[in-house]
Formats: structure tokens, sequence, C-alpha cells
């Protein structure tokens, strides 16, 4: 048996070494939480461009929408706008599918809203393209952004938000640039020139005023649909409705814009996807504002693929129009979440 004094110093050894290496277990403890719970407390996108590309590049893909209408012949706008939602739906379950979030389309409450969501997205889309096809795409778009502050002259009265003089120099600046646009000296000048024009405008001045009602039905679902479940229903319920006017267009019609309808169906659709992915991971505020590309890549398409003239009427009215919606869209920090349910018509 060892000696006492032997036992002795071993002890006060091993207590040293377990001293030492609970020190450095605690240190490298210490260590690795103050990491985890930085890394899990940081700004999720402080670093990321990523939400800001697939905002912006969702924006302007959205603008392409009118060359992809010049492309196709001979179809109505309604037959047009069912095969954009069926290639667009079929998207959007397959995407959802691969991602394993079929529970999102589960119908919740208020499945009646549902439908009035449908519909008005039907009336958006009919309108938005009628007005592209009679008055150009620069036009039809500008007068589709006058939304932001039709919701906000209306969302205070349906949904109880909180009103403000501030909305009236918006509604000023929207309205200003709306008679700019419809440059009424010129079309009253040539009635029989200025007919076609006058019906893109009135087409127009509806697709906002659906759109802006669009709006205000997905901030009213807001707690009971996803955004991606929104738009999977919105766009199935829209397609019901433009099914009569599918039926009366001939097949060897579908055939032949095959391949421009397919691609039309899909490219918007990923847009709409983009925008949707992109817009959860920002600020509402930047978000809304960052969507104000669509117009200005509309514009730029029209002008440069279609060749269509730009009027100096038709870009001092889209400078306001923009302005107006950029004013709508700065909300108190209260209010920001609000604007992320304002997305691109799909």
């Amino acid at each position: 048996m060892p000696p006492p004094a032997y036992l002795a110093t071993m002890k006060k050894r091993r207590k040293k070494r377990f001293g030492l290496s609970k020190l450095l277990l605690s240190s490298v403890s210490k260590k690795y939480i103050s990491a985890v719970f930085y890394f899990q407390n940081m700004p999720a996108q402080k670093n990321s461009f990523k939400p800001y590309s697939e905002v912006i590049t969702g924006s302007i893909i959205y603008g392409t929408m009118g060359v992809f209408l010049d492309r196709v012949q001979d179809m109505s706008v309604g037959s047009v706008l069912f095969c954009r939602l069926f290639f667009g739906l079929c998207m959007i379950f397959f995407y959802l599918l691969l991602s394993g979030s079929l529970e999102q389309l589960r119908p919740g409450k208020n499945r009646k809203y549902l439908l009035l969501l449908g519909f008005l997205n039907a009336v958006t889309g009919v309108c938005y393209l009628s007005a592209i096809r009679y008055s150009g795409i620069s036009v039809a778009v500008l007068l589709l952004y006058t939304a932001p502050v039709y919701v906000n002259l209306l969302a205070p009265s349906i949904l109880g938000e909180k009103s403000s003089s501030k909305s009236l120099l918006p509604l000023f600046l929207s309205l200003a640039g709306v008679l700019l646009i419809a440059r009424p000296g010129e079309v009253l000048g040539s009635l029989n020139e200025g007919a076609d024009f006058m019906k893109g405008l009135s087409f127009g001045l509806i697709s906002g005023l659906s759109f802006g009602a669009t709006i205000i039905t997905i901030r009213y679902l807001r707690h009971d649909y996803t955004g991606i479940s929104q738009t999977f229903w919105l766009t199935g319920i829209s397609l019901l409705f433009m099914l009569p006017s599918a039926l009366t267009t001939p097949m060897y019609t579908y055939i032949g814009n095959f391949s421009t309808l397919f691609l039309f169906g899909l490219t918007i659709t990923f847009a709409a996807i983009l925008y949707l992915k992109g817009i959860s991971g920002i600020r509402a505020q930047t978000g809304s504002i960052l969507a104000l590309l669509e117009p200005v890549s509309g514009i730029f398409f029209d002008t440069a693929v279609l060749k269509n003239p730009l009027y100096i009427s038709t870009f001092l009215g889209c400078v306001l129009i923009l302005t107006a919606a950029y004013l709508v869209s700065r909300k108190k920090p209260a209010d920001k979440r609000l604007s992320a349910d304002v997305q691109p018509v799909p």
C-alpha cells in the first residue's frame, strides 16, 4: 500500500487537473454558447442580397407581360388569361409538392372570400390585358399602379385601419398622373383615332380599382392563409371564371400559340414565386418600393422591344403615379407588415 504522503500528493494533482479541465471546458462552452446566440440573433438578411434580388427580378420579369401578349395571335384576352393561369397553377402545385408544403393548400376559415379573391383577380387580369392591347403596356401598367391609392382610401372603412390626412397628397398626385396619361386634348381632338385608347384607359382604371380590392381582400385573409396559398386559390378560382372564354377558342389556335402561352404562364408564375420568397426576407416597406420596378420595366420593354412611342405626358404621369405609390407605401413601423401583402398582379 502506498504511503499516505504519496496518496495526498496524487489527490492534489488530480484535483488540479480536474480544475484546469473544468476551466477549459467552461471557457469553450461559454464561447460556443456565445457564438450560437450571436448567429441565432443576428439580423437574418443583414449581409444577404438574395431576397432583394428576388423581389427585383420578380418585378422586372412582370414587366415582360406586354411582350408575351403581343406575340399571341388570334386569341381573346380571356383565353390568353386562361392559359396563363392554367400553366401558372400547375407550376405553383409542383413547387409546393417538391417543397413538401401542400398542407398550406388546406382551406381554412373565410372560404367565401377566396371566391371573391378569385373573381377580383379574374377582373383585374382581363381588364389589365385589355388595357395593354388597346393602349399599350406603358399606360396599362401605370393605371394598374393607382391601386395603392384606392387601398389607402378604402382600407380605413373596410379593414378598420387608421385613416390619415396624408393620403390626400398621393390621391391628387395619382389623379394628376392619370390625367396626363389620358392626354384628353389629343383624344378629344380626334375621337375616331382615340376610341381604342379610351377603351384602354377605361380598362386600365378598372384594373387598378379591382387590383386595389384584391389587395384589401388579401390583407383581410392574411391571418388565415399564407401568401403562396392565396396565390394558388385565386389562380384556380380565376381559371374557372375564364373557362367559358377558353371553350370558345378553336383548338388549332391553342396549338399555334402553345409555345408562347406555355412560356408566358411559367415566366409570370416564376416571377410571382420569386417575389413571394423575397418579400418574406426583407422589410415590407422596402419590398413595396422595390415592386415599383414593375411599371418601370414595363415601360422599358414597351419602348425598347415593342417600339411603341413614349410620350412626354406618359413619362410625367409615370413620375406622379410612382411618387404617389411610394408615399402610400411609407407606413409607420406598426403598419409596415401590411405592405407585405401587396403583390404584383398574378
